[in-house]
């Protein structure tokens, strides 16, 4: 009769066990607007001609730059931030299985021996699932007792299922982040290379201009110790040739910092890549326009909102977690093993099985403070994933309005720069005329480097602001999902000799 009564238990136990407390999740219905706001009206799009579509899994490419190509390649193969990203993600892969071993049997091995006055020298030392059988019989006393004991909380509420589903969630969160932390990778590495190449531009200018200047001067110079012109004009070219100098140092110095940037990202020293990266090289040509979809596909595609909806779909998950503990647990527990008199003695069989239940009555709120807590950290996330949303939007809105902008500042420049080659032929023949001073021949000179450099420099950021505008937009990492596999768990009598033998290196 008790047999059966706790093998009744036992199957209630287990069809109470498909209940699972707590809120199912769902994900938050969110309202993007329908186009972006700095994006071109259809009728200003339709009057344009239709662009080669930019492919978001490698809008890099665009630029046709293979030496662009090999550097982001070689960033996603050696970047420190993204091997941490990636070891996280293991991490939690990893942890997965300690969720599962939680709600799933335990078997261990467990003896004590020992001498003394008392009639059981086993009791302080051997499992208690196994000091349930002692069974004293005709024995005088206990000295050793040697078997195997196993217990198992059943799930009779859902905690440990719910557990194991938030640490689903955290595994596709740190998927995500992974994916995040890539995208930046790609356009750190992007936009140092185009700053690096525009500045080179520049440099190849400024140092036209000083030649340029150089030039002038020596011509100054020249009719100045003939004395067919004053010391003005001679000091006028020796000014416009200093000032065009000091500009030099502070240019070269951002080329190198570049070149730094770009050596870190892709986990060298600067030195390794001083010769590869020294020679000049031009800005890449950008598409003519730009197609940026619809605000929902950021919904899908930005791992910065995928990972804050998956943290909130296992905060979700932990309020189940939490409410678990509110309800009784249920444990079964047994013991197979030998006893004897004496140590090495021969001895008798002994077992033991039954359930234990164990329900907290009176805690002072503790455990329910507990799930009002996890209900507030998913209430947390939940505000933090709107907000990620918004913020998405927001940066997709801001690129497309600075590329849009520095695309027209690109326009109205190359008409200035045709204005201000004829200015200096202009001020150049009055004054070989002797119809004006050297002065006005300084000037247009100066203007006319001073836009060929904002020329060059706009140029740049226009490269830079379409990288920011792939970054926000949230392509890049589709190509690159392959990771590797996680070390198998073993059980802990394989482990244990596994470890032994063969011990792992981190700095591997």
């Amino acid at each position: 009769m008790e047999r059966a009564n706790t093998l009744l238990l036992v199957a209630l136990s287990l069809i109470m066990a498909s209940c699972a407390v707590g809120p199912n999740y769902h994900a938050p219905k969110t309202i993007a607007p329908s186009a972006f706001v700095a994006a071109p009206s259809p009728a200003a799009a339709a009057s344009t001609t239709t662009p080669a579509p930019v492919d978001l899994a490698s809008w890099w490419q665009s630029f046709n730059d293979p030496e662009l190509d090999s550097l982001i390649d070689r960033a996603i193969q050696a970047n420190p931030d993204l091997e941490i990203a990636l070891t996280r993600l293991q991490e939690v892969r990893t942890g997965e299985a300690v969720l599962l071993g939680n709600v799933l049997p335990m078997v261990a091995a467990s003896a004590a021996a020992g001498r003394g006055t008392g009639s059981d020298m086993t009791r302080a030392g051997a499992a208690s699932a196994l000091r349930a059988a002692d069974n004293k019989g005709s024995l005088d006393r206990i000295e050793q007792v040697a078997g195997f004991a196993a217990t198992w909380e059943l799930d009779l509420f859902g905690g440990g299922r719910r557990a194991i589903e938030a640490g689903k969630y955290d595994i596709e969160a740190a998927a995500a982040a992974r994916n995040a932390v890539l995208i930046s990778i790609v356009a750190d590495v992007a936009r140092n290379y185009v700053d690096m190449r525009g500045l080179q531009m520049r440099l190849a200018i400024l140092r036209d201009n000083i030649a340029t200047a150089q030039q002038s001067r020596d011509f100054e110079k020249a009719r100045f110790d003939r004395g067919l012109t004053n010391e003005l004009d001679f000091q006028l070219a020796s000014r416009e040739l200093a000032t065009l100098q000091a500009e030099l140092p502070p240019l070269q110095s951002e080329i190198q910092t570049a070149q730094y940037d770009i050596a870190v990202l892709l986990g060298q020293y600067p030195e390794d890549l001083t010769v590869e990266l020294t020679k000049p090289g031009t800005l890449p040509i950008l598409p003519e326009s730009i197609e940026a979809g619809l605000p929902l596909d950021l919904l899908q595609r930005r791992p910065d909102v995928r990972e804050a909806e998956r943290q909130l779909a296992a905060a979700t998950a932990r309020i189940g977690v939490a409410t678990a503990n509110l309800f009784p647990h249920l444990m079964l527990s047994g013991g197979l093993g030998k006893q004897s008199a004496g140590i090495g003695a021969q001895g008798s069989h002994i077992w033991a099985f039954g359930p234990s239940v164990y329900w907290p009555l009176l805690d002072f709120g503790t455990l329910d403070a507990l799930v009002s807590i996890a209900d507030l950290q998913a209430h947390e996330r939940f505000v933090a994933y709107k907000k990620t949303v918004v913020d998405a939007v927001q940066d997709a809105d801001t690129a497309i309005a600075n590329f849009q902008a520095q695309e027209q500042r690109l326009m109205s420049l190359t008409d200035a720069i045709d204005a201000s080659q004829r200015a200096v032929e202009l001020a150049q023949q009055r004054y070989d005329r002797g119809l004006t001073d050297f002065l006005n021949v300084v000037d247009a000179e100066r203007q006319q480097y001073n836009l060929e450099d904002q020329y060059t420099a706009s140029q740049q950021n226009a490269a830079d602001a379409f990288i920011y505008l792939y970054k926000a937009l949230g392509g890049g990492w589709e190509s690159y999902q392959r990771v590797p596999a996680i070390r198998r768990p073993e059980p802990a009598v394989m482990a244990s000799f596994h470890r032994l033998l063969f011990s792992d290196d981190p700095q591997k």
